[in-house]
C-alpha cells in the first residue's frame, strides 16, 4: 500500500462521545498542539493499518469437482465455496477465510462419497493454480489477485486432496469412516476408483443448503458436541483426521 498520513480524532470533555472524520494532517506539529488542547487523542494511520482498515482483499468463488469410476461410468459431484484473503496487516498477521459445503458423490446404491471442506480449503487454489499462474505460493501479493481473476480448471495435486469420508448408514454419524482416494473399492466395493478431482475458479454462487438435505442431523449434533464422533482423546496431538471431524466440514452455514 502506498504511504497515507491521516487520523481519528476522539474529542473528550466537551465534545465526549463525538467522533471527528477522517483528516489529513498538513502540520503535525501544529495540529498536535490544537488536539492536545482541546483534549483529543490521535490515531496515527499505521495503528489503522495493524487492524486492517486500509489492506487489499482478494476473494473468489472456488468450485471442487469429484469424478468417480463406477463400473466404468463416470458419476460426479460439485461444491462452490467462497475464500477471501487480506494482505499482511502491520503486525504479519494475513486474515483469511471461507464459507461452503463439503462436495458429494452419490454412488447409488454403493453410498456417498463426501469430500470434505475445512483449513486447506483456503490453500487449494494456490497449490493447484500457482504454476499455471507464473507465480511462486510466497508471492501472495501478485498470486491471490491472479487466482482472483482466473476463471477455468485445473487438477488438484494429489497430495492436496480434501479428506475422503462415507457414513456406512447415513441417518447416525457415529458411523463415519475415512475413506482413502486411493482405494475407494475397499469402501464401496469392486468397479469403484477415482478418476480425478478439479478445482475452478467461478462466477457461481457458493453452494448452500444441499448437505443438510443429505444429512439433516448435522446442525443437531454440531450444537450437542465437538466431533462427529463422540470422545475423541483429549490431547488434538493424539486425535487421527477422522476423529477431528466436525459439522463445520460438512457446511459452515448450519449456525447462520
Amino acid at each position: 500500500m502506498s504511504g497515507v498520513t491521516l487520523g481519528i480524532e476522539l474529542v473528550v470533555g466537551a465534545e465526549a462521545g463525538k467522533v471527528g472524520a477522517f483528516q489529513p494532517l498538513s502540520s503535525i506539529g501544529q495540529r498536535l498542539a490544537r488536539l492536545l488542547t482541546r483534549g483529543v487523542i490521535v490515531i496515527p494511520a499505521f495503528l489503522l493499518a495493524s487492524c486492517g482498515m486500509f489492506a487489499d482483499v482478494w476473494e473468489w468463488n472456488q468450485k471442487l469437482t469429484v469424478e468417480v469410476l463406477v463400473d466404468g461410468k463416470v458419476v460426479s459431484g460439485s461444491a462452490v465455496s467462497h475464500v477471501w484473503w487480506q494482505e499482511a496487516n502491520a503486525l504479519g498477521v494475513s486474515p483469511s477465510g471461507y464459507k461452503g459445503e463439503a462436495t458429494v458423490v452419490d454412488l447409488g446404491t454403493r453410498g456417498q462419497l463426501f469430500a470434505l471442506i475445512g483449513e486447506e480449503t483456503k490453500y487449494i487454489a494456490q497449490y493447484t493454480l500457482h504454476d499455471d499462474l507464473g507465480y511462486g505460493r510466497g508471492d501472495y501479493e501478485r498470486l491471490l489477485p491472479a487466482i482472483m481473476h482466473f476463471r477455468g480448471t485445473k487438477n488438484v495435486p494429489r497430495d492436496r486432496y480434501p479428506l475422503f469420508v462415507t457414513f456406512t448408514n447415513l441417518s447416525d454419524p457415529t458411523t463415519l469412516r475415512k475413506v482413502d482416494p486411493e482405494d475407494l473399492a475397499a469402501v464401496f466395493g469392486s468397479g469403484v476408483s477415482l478418476k480425478l478431482i478439479t478445482l475452478g475458479v467461478t462466477d457461481e454462487k457458493p453452494t448452500e443448503g444441499a448437505i443438510e438435505k443429505r444429512l439433516p442431523w448435522l446442525e443437531t449434533v454440531g450444537r450437542s458436541r465437538a466431533t462427529l464422533l463422540p470422545n475423541p482423546p483429549k490431547f488434538l496431538k493424539d486425535q487421527s483426521d477422522i476423529q477431528r471431524v466436525n459439522s463445520g466440514n460438512f457446511s459452515t452455514e448450519l449456525f447462520k
